[in-house]
């Protein structure tokens, strides 16, 4: 799953898409532009949550 910003309309969406197709053949689903930008993933700042120590449960 990938962030995405439209550079024309400001728009942001999210695309599951394979790596080697993250940033290939993006339109803005809003005004259909091209100009579009890959934000970072908020996710991968997050740890596991209070009280695993870092441990899958």
């Amino acid at each position: 799953m990938y962030e995405y910003r439209c550079q024309t309309c400001g728009k942001q969406f999210e695309q599951l898409r394979r790596m080697s197709e993250a940033d290939s053949g993006l339109v803005c689903p809003t005004c259909a532009s091209v100009e579009i930008e890959r934000l970072l993933s908020g996710f991968a700042a997050h740890g596991c949550g209070s009280g695993g120590g870092g441990r899958f449960r």
